[in-house]
């Protein structure tokens, strides 16, 4: 039984959503301040991913929703950034529930939309859409 539960532990481990890791494999950002500064420069707005490890959903999240085709490619239209919640970034987001994904603006650093939970790609894409669709945005 102890071996089982060391090889389900050490499974299970590679799939953490570390945000760090997670950033690494997403190809996010992971500093608040700096993703506002290329949103900025960029004039897109901030995809703000707050996890945290562990997290069973979190996992779920990076790992079945926004790691797909169809999801990075509607990460063009922002700057992704991922974080732990424990990291350092403004107290507004502070979350209720993990994991949530905020749209951020980068000139007034207010949320515009959440997604909340770890959803399906499919209905995450849908979100993203329809948060483009209130500002008028065509994704290419």
């Amino acid at each position: 039984m102890k071996i089982l539960t060391l090889l389900l532990f050490l499974v299970f481990s590679g799939f953490a959503a570390d945000a760090l890791k997670s950033a690494a494999l997403l190809g996010y950002e992971t500093d608040y301040k700096v993703a506002i500064e290329k949103a900025k420069k960029e004039q897109k707005m901030v995809l703000m991913v707050i996890v945290q490890d562990p997290c069973p959903y979190c996992d779920k999240l990076v790992h079945k929703t926004l790691d797909t085709p169809c999801t990075q490619r509607r990460m063009k239209n922002y700057v992704p950034l991922i974080i732990d919640k424990h990291d350092a970034f403004p107290v507004q987001f502070k979350p209720p529930f993990i994991p949530i994904s905020f749209i951020v603006d980068p000139v007034t650093e207010k949320t515009t939309y959440e997604i909340v939970g770890a959803i399906p790609y499919k209905e995450y894409i849908e979100d993203l859409e329809t948060e483009m669709e209130f500002r008028n945005v065509k994704d290419d």
